[in-house]
């Protein structure tokens, strides 16, 4: 007796977690989208304090009720079937085998469950893929990779300064088509104009706007440190001690390091909490940041200690904080690199701020057209400064946007989504008139370009000059090729990238 009612409770346990793994890899495609198993993997290993917790509710409203419902009711069935099993012993040995039977069937159907369950969570979540990528390593760093500590700068006589606006699921996806977007109607004109109005290597080709995003750059962190590095971020399984505020990519060298040996002041504003994602530490490590984040404005008393928007304070909020900021750094004689990054247009369905507009009948494309709005009208107040002669404003969507019932009819067109990218007052002119074909990582090197810096390399990281004539990598793999070998293992990435070695 005391056997079947372990059995019993393990049948029902197997029952529930199969259950709730086929939900899981139900749950995981709807919420986020395509995503690669390094990005979950990434997450479990850095702080989440700070995070917008409402796909927490979202995973106990879909995924739980059926496991729970269904492994409730085989719960009670066994009570039932095991008070009766021990009133049955004495009817002799038929009901005994048959009840065993039923044991032995009702076994294997909920192990049966048990490894439905499992396979299909695999293969969602994309287990079977990050194991072939391990087992099958690449080496795209040993043939492309070029260190940019190893790589000499020269900086203009007068040092210009920076403004790096990281926009959150900015995607030229949202033009209209006559501009490359995928609607009749653009969500971002205001933006749509400024590329227009400014570089964005394009050369008259609005089919090619924007930039790719690789696998391994498709989330906030991993597009912060791809553009300012020129390396994806693909932590392994075993990486966990290498993302800590003592160590985060030790083997990275970004612009935040070029720009501090060089003079200058770094700065980073954003309205969540820094820590979310390891953000903190990366730019903290890598340029000796200023951060000023969520935590920083209740300290300051910009915001009261129990207020909370959102992922920390709202957009509308965020572009006056950096207005402030901005003419506090310029009123030294010290340049600045002045970054920050945007929160509202986040999926599901963005933040609707105060200054939000009705105007396409769904919310995200109104929060879309806000965000724009906002944006643009910051880079309209920096160019009324007395400083911005001696700026650069780079404008970059972060990664594509995770919301895929929005975006549903999109793909299944068929329409390729890139992000944003625009440079507004650059010190630089583009060697060719090509139409470049560029991903994440060739923003690290020409943003450094775009302030008059000149080096002798034409590539930093994996990323290339787009001043130059040189051939970015997606322009000479292909972008499925150069995305596939970015998630494959690489050796060289873990030895000299993740952890640091040959450093001093």
């Amino acid at each position: 007796m005391k056997r079947r009612r372990i059995i019993s409770v393990l049948t029902v346990l197997l029952v529930f977690l199969g259950l709730l793994l086929v939900k899981v890899a139900e749950w995981v495609p709807l919420t986020f989208g395509d995503i690669p198993f390094e990005q979950v993997l990434f997450h479990m290993m850095v702080p989440m304090q700070g995070t917008d917790t409402s796909f927490l509710s979202d995973f106990i409203d879909y995924c739980l009720p059926i496991p729970c419902i269904v492994s409730g009711i085989l719960l009670i069935c066994c009570i039932i079937k095991d008070w009766k099993i021990s009133s049955d012993i004495k009817c002799g040995e038929f009901k005994h085998v048959r009840n065993n039977v039923l044991i032995i069937i009702t076994t294997v159907a909920c192990l049966f469950i048990y490894g439905f369950g499992i396979t299909d969570c695999i293969y969602a979540v994309g287990i079977d893929q990050y194991w072939y990528n391990v087992s099958h390593p690449s080496k795209l760093y040993e043939e492309y990779y070029v260190n940019p500590e190893n790589v000499n700068y020269t900086f203009p006589e007068q040092k210009r300064n920076l403004i790096y606006i990281f926009m959150e699921s900015m995607e030229t996806t949202y033009e209209d088509l006559e501009h490359g977007g995928a609607f009749e109607e653009s969500r971002i004109p205001e933006l749509t104009e400024l590329a227009d109005n400014n570089l964005t290597f394009t050369n008259g080709n609005n089919e090619n706007n924007g930039f790719l995003v690789p696998s391994m750059s498709g989330w906030t962190v991993a597009a912060m440190v791809g553009q300012t590095s020129g390396v994806p971020l693909n932590i392994p399984v075993e990486g966990n001690e290498y993302i800590s505020d003592k160590s985060f990519l030790p083997g990275t060298y970004s612009i935040g390091q070029i720009l501090e040996k060089n003079g200058y002041k770094n700065e980073l504003l954003l309205g969540s909490d820094a820590a979310f994602g390891g953000r903190k530490y990366y730019f903290e490590q890598h340029g000796n940041y200023n951060i000023v984040d969520y935590n920083t404005a209740i300290e300051r008393g910009w915001i009261d200690k129990d207020y909370r928007e959102w992922w920390g304070f709202e957009d509308i909020k965020l572009f006056e904080y950096a207005k402030n900021e901005l003419t506090e750094l310029a009123s030294s004689n010290q340049p600045f690199n002045f970054t920050m990054l945007t929160a509202d247009t986040h999926f599901i369905a963005g933040y609707e701020c105060s200054e939000c507009i009705d105007l396409y009948g769904d919310r995200y494309s109104n929060v879309i057209r806000c965000s724009s709005k906002h944006v643009t009208e910051l880079v309209q107040w920096i160019q009324e400064q007395p400083w911005y002669e001696n700026t650069t404003i780079v404008l970059a969507g972060d990664h594509k946007s995770m919301d895929p019932d929005w975006f549903k009819d999109v793909e299944e067109s068929g329409y390729n989504r890139k992000c944003y990218y625009a440079i507004v007052n650059s010190a630089a002119t583009p060697t060719t008139q090509n139409s470049r074909k560029i991903t994440t990582y060739d923003l690290f090197p020409t943003t450094l370009a775009s302030l008059g810096v000149t080096f002798k390399s034409d590539r930093l990281g994996l990323g290339t000059n787009l001043y130059t004539d040189e051939e970015t990598l997606v322009e000479k793999l292909g972008f499925k090729k150069f995305d596939k070998e970015l998630t494959r293992h690489s050796n060289y990435y873990d030895k000299y990238i993740l952890y640091g070695k040959g450093k001093d």
